[in-house]
């Protein structure tokens, strides 16, 4: 059995005032290396400034876990009870390769005088119960289950349970307003039939998802191991990146601006299908490879939505605010994971301005979806033919909107000298054959009637 060897200095000691609520000790705390499964560390001074050694045995023999150490002084004159915190997963400073999607962190701690700590049940974080005597400077030794070790705190046992109350509220209140979003948005796609709404709903439900999993919902339900809880936060996230993409190719009706852009979202889709296989196998890879395709489609799709603005698109004028604020949460998602902002607030306030996103875009395909009807009804053959009876010899261009299908009179084709049927089929279609001049004016106008649901289209475009 192999001894670690202890630090060439002592360990600086923490003073814990009676009137702190919570101490910060992720600074504080010193790695200590070891090449066995038990370990000698140098202690803190006490008031008699004698620097003592503890050794400590890993709970597993054989192993070689990690370690830290730290050290808590009382110069009170009362008894002083405090918990040790080390949460099980931070999004603050947890990366984007390989980032770090938490699990337990603590396995014991050992004391250099008086009673070990007592491990406090909790499904969220590593918590221990810990009292120091009057007057007393205690050495902590903490063996490891991960090499990483994001936060831990020392809390007043009551402003801890204030904390965890409060946010449980918090919780509570944004896991209720993105479920009845995401069944709001399921029941009018029911009524509706429109394709923004399942992909909107799709959207919605990857959300609750990906909240009911970072606020520990499902574990506390399913009772999910620390590896279950890895391989659905990756999940979660490949699926929310996944519905992002199929929202914004259904809104925006890409395929009818490029027959490319069918291929590309397919492609992509698959790819993040994949990653949602990959996460059995190594979440963290599967994790960062979807928190690196959420922000390209951000940006990709801002790209978007300005380009078809200023084509006249009104679809992509009304989603120029959610976009928006959807790039300033990718933005400081990104601070957040790089460890640029760390304070405790931003993790909650980003789990709710996602759902603030997703109650935009509700809004904005219920303003597309309600602003008026338009019909959407097949055309017989015995109508074409009596269309192109009143027409007296006019070509008839006839788009079946609901299937996305365009039916043109043989004359047209006759005169380009075409095929029979070579000009049937998507709108997108229409793409390959038109002057490069025209295509923009024609998918822009076909979409305006979409829009308005009413009037009348008449346009003049060129065919090869």
């Amino acid at each position: 059995m192999a001894s670690g060897l202890s630090p060439a200095r002592a360990i600086e000691s923490v003073r814990v005032p009676l009137s702190a609520r919570a101490i910060d000790l992720t600074q504080a705390v010193e790695n200590v290396s070891t090449q066995g499964d038990r370990i000698q560390v140098s202690t803190a001074a006490g008031a008699d400034g004698i620097v003592r050694r503890i050794e400590v045995n890993a709970a597993k023999a054989g192993t070689q876990p990690y370690w830290i150490a730290f050290a808590l002084t009382n110069d009170t004159d009362e008894q002083i009870e405090r918990l040790i915190v080390a949460p099980h997963f931070r999004l603050v400073g947890s990366g984007v390769i390989w980032p770090d999607l938490g699990a337990s962190r603590v396995s014991a701690i050992t004391a250099s005088q008086g009673f070990p700590p007592e491990r406090d049940e909790s499904t969220d974080a590593d918590v221990f119960r810990l009292t120091l005597d009057p007057g007393t400077t205690v050495t902590y030794v903490a063996e490891l289950r991960t090499p990483n070790l994001p936060q831990i705190y020392l809390w007043e046992p009551d402003a801890y349970k204030d904390k965890v109350t409060s946010l449980t509220l918090y919780k509570g209140l944004i896991i209720g307003i993105s479920g009845l979003l995401a069944l709001f948005l399921t029941i009018v796609f029911v009524v509706k039939g429109a394709l923004i709404f399942p992909a909107a709903a799709a959207l919605a439900w990857a959300v609750l998802a990906y909240v009911c999993i970072d606020f520990g919902f499902w574990g506390k339900i399913f009772d999910l191991g620390n590896e279950a809880d890895r391989i659905w936060r990756a999940g979660a996230e490949t699926i929310l990146a996944a519905t992002l993409l199929v929202f914004l190719f259904a809104y925006l009706n890409l395929s009818r601006w490029h027959v490319r852009a069918s291929h590309v979202a397919t492609i992509w889709l698959l790819f993040l299908a994949g990653l949602i296989g990959l996460a059995i196998f190594d979440a963290p890879v599967a994790a960062g490879v979807a928190r690196i395709s959420l922000a390209t489609i951000a940006g990709v799709g801002f790209i978007l939505v300005l380009y078809l603005s200023t084509h006249g698109y009104d679809r992509a004028v009304m989603l120029i605010p959610t976009w928006l604020l959807l790039l300033a949460w990718v933005a400081a998602a990104g601070f957040t994971v790089t460890g640029q902002l760390t304070n405790d607030l931003v993790s909650p306030a980003l789990i709710g301005g996602l759902v603030l996103i997703v109650m935009l875009i509700g809004f904005t395909v219920m303003q597309n979806a309600f602003a008026g009807g338009i019909a959407h009804g097949s055309v017989s053959d015995s109508e074409r033919r009596a269309l192109a009876l009143t027409g007296a010899g006019d070509v008839i261009f006839d788009w079946d909107v609901a299937a996305d299908d365009i039916y043109v009179s043989p004359e047209a084709e006759q005169h380009l000298g075409l095929k029979r049927g070579a000009l049937e089929g998507p709108a997108s279609a229409w793409l390959d054959i038109l002057h490069p001049f025209d295509r923009d004016r024609y998918s822009a106008s076909l979409d305006t009637v979409l829009e308005q649901r009413r009037g009348r289209l008449a346009i003049d475009f060129r065919l090869r």
